[in-house]
């Protein structure tokens, strides 16, 4: 049933609280009007909005579809799709859906994509509703002094590292290729560069969003300070954003690559993977991602590997233990950073268009102790692979990165929302990516990797290992990553929601992705 013209405009008294704002663009009482008329929200945009919504008999619905990366986000159908290509088109399509939503229309519930690299169904897509598709929003713009670069939310990072890469510039973000800038930012953000800079939100200087109400406002550490602050590891839950300004860095050709080891070395590997992580001999320029990979049962250990100070002849001191291993194939060679993208872009590529899932897990780093847990956690990912490898195209990948205090402590204090903050160990990131053909095969995988994540959690708490937090791009939709920032910044998150958006509509109105616990 539709409210009255009067529900709508108690959505507006909070837009006065805003710097740096634009008004939304249509008037609400026009827009209930054509919902009256058309009954369907998919209508009402396309009047509003011609030329930028797509419905199923679409060319451009189907390939919006087809460029989610897992098979189960493009399992997903939403009844059309709009393409803004404007800060004002988000708002146009925002102003309407929130209309619907507090006029309890059905149908009218959205979500909000941009690379959709994110693998849980409906994270990014719905179900018989609204589907905001950000990729045209791509623009990479550096400003003059080279100092700072304003990306549109629906770039894919190579896009971004194309443009900065002709400049000898760089900015703390991803490190594939296909991901998106977006997901990857309001989720935290792990770089090749963070080892010097830290977290990629923390780099941000000033973010462009499109509030519940259609409000295009500015979020920075002197306008809405409490919004940019949420944003940083918050992720859907406070509106639409269209614009990320990140610092900019100088940054020549360095040395990267992918460096491939037999599993019989896989002890020596835990050693150095531990010393490695240690903040006190924490080597800045580093980064690593070791993988264990099993094709058909059979495990590999596989290293994607950057070293930022190309000044530096190869293997640096921080790798040469790891670099006399023995070896099975390396491409280690200096290069531009798109180049080191795409080459972990293409080795992940055969899950492309499959189902997929992430699981992680986090835990503290201590000489001693370390290198046995690890040995323990590949032994009980060893034995879960074996029980699901008749899955139909199986492919299993159990990924470990060094997460060191002297790194994700480079965050000034209470300028993000992780919750990592209340730590002082060097810690462990450990995740896992399956990948598999039949969605028949999805219970009894997911069966089997949450109760792997739980005998690895349960090891860690026995060797006094554990650290409770989940990161939230890594995370799989039972892991509640936002409830394990902790308390306080769990409170914070919904006094920031409860102010910019009071009728809870990237809540209720936008059901996907991690929402705030209620």
């Amino acid at each position: 049933m539709l409210l009255l013209p009067t529900t709508v405009r108690a959505i507006l008294p909070f837009a006065f609280l805003f710097h740096s704002v634009a008004a939304a663009p249509i008037d609400k009482n026009a827009i209930l009007d054509q919902l009256r008329k058309s009954g369907a929200c998919c209508t009402a945009l396309e009047y509003f909005l011609p030329d930028r919504v797509n419905f199923v008999t679409d060319l451009a619905y189907t390939s919006s579809q087809l460029s989610f990366w897992s098979a189960q986000e493009q399992s997903v159908k939403p009844t059309c799709i709009v393409v803004p290509i404007s800060t004002q088109d988000v708002s146009t399509a925002v102003t309407i859906l929130s209309v619907a939503h507090q006029a309890s229309i059905a149908g009218c519930k959205f979500a909000v994509r941009g690379a959709g690299h994110t693998p849980n169904a409906g994270a990014a897509n719905i179900q018989g509703g609204v589907t905001i598709d950000m990729q045209s929003m791509n623009q990479v713009t550096v400003a003059g002094d080279q100092k700072t670069v304003s990306i549109g939310a629906g770039n894919r990072w190579g896009n971004v590292y194309g443009t900065l890469d002709k400049l000898d510039l760089a900015m703390v973000g991803g490190r594939v290729t296909p991901v998106g800038a977006g997901g990857l930012l309001t989720g935290g953000g792990i770089s090749f560069f963070s080892g010097r800079y830290g977290l990629a939100c923390d780099n941000l200087q000033a973010i462009e969003i499109v509030l519940a109400n259609g409000t295009i406002a500015t979020a920075s550490s002197s306008r809405n300070s409490d919004l940019f602050r949420a944003i940083k590891g918050g992720s859907n839950n406070f509106g639409v954003v269209t614009r990320f300004d990140s610092k900019l860095f100088q940054q020549s050709e360095f040395w990267g690559g992918t460096l491939s080891q037999p599993i019989t070395v896989k002890e020596a590997v835990f050693d150095f993977f531990v010393n490695f992580t240690v903040s006190a001999t924490f080597d800045p320029y580093g980064a690593l991602i070791t993988d264990f990979a099993w094709l058909a049962g059979i495990p590999t250990i596989l290293h994607n590997i950057a070293y930022t100070d190309g000044s530096t002849p190869w293997p640096p001191p921080s790798f040469k233990q790891l670099d006399d291993l023995p070896k099975t194939l390396t491409t280690i060679r200096k290069d531009e950073l798109s180049s080191f993208t795409n080459e972990i872009a293409a080795l992940q590529s055969v899950t492309n268009g499959r189902q997929n899932l992430f699981v992680t897990a986090t835990f503290t780093n201590k000489v001693g102790v370390t290198p046995a847990f690890l040995a323990d956690v590949f032994a009980l990912a060893d034995a879960a692979q074996l029980q699901l490898l008749t899955a139909v195209g199986f492919i299993f990948t159990m990924s470990i990165q060094p997460l060191p205090h002297v790194l994700y402590a480079k965050s000034a204090p209470n300028t993000n929302v992780l919750g990592l903050d209340r730590s002082t160990d060097d810690l462990i990131l450990l995740s896992f990516a399956v990948s598999w053909q039949l969605a028949l095969d999805s219970p009894r995988i997911e069966a089997g990797m949450q109760a792997l994540e739980a005998a690895i959690n349960a090891g860690a708490r026995q060797k006094g290992l554990f650290n409770e937090w989940v990161y939230l791009n890594y995370a799989a939709l039972w892991q509640d990553p936002i409830r394990k920032y902790g308390d306080a910044n769990v409170g914070f998150l919904r006094e920031v929601s409860r102010k910019y958006d009071p009728s809870g509509v990237f809540q209720r109105g936008v059901p996907g992705g991690f929402k705030l616990p209620v």
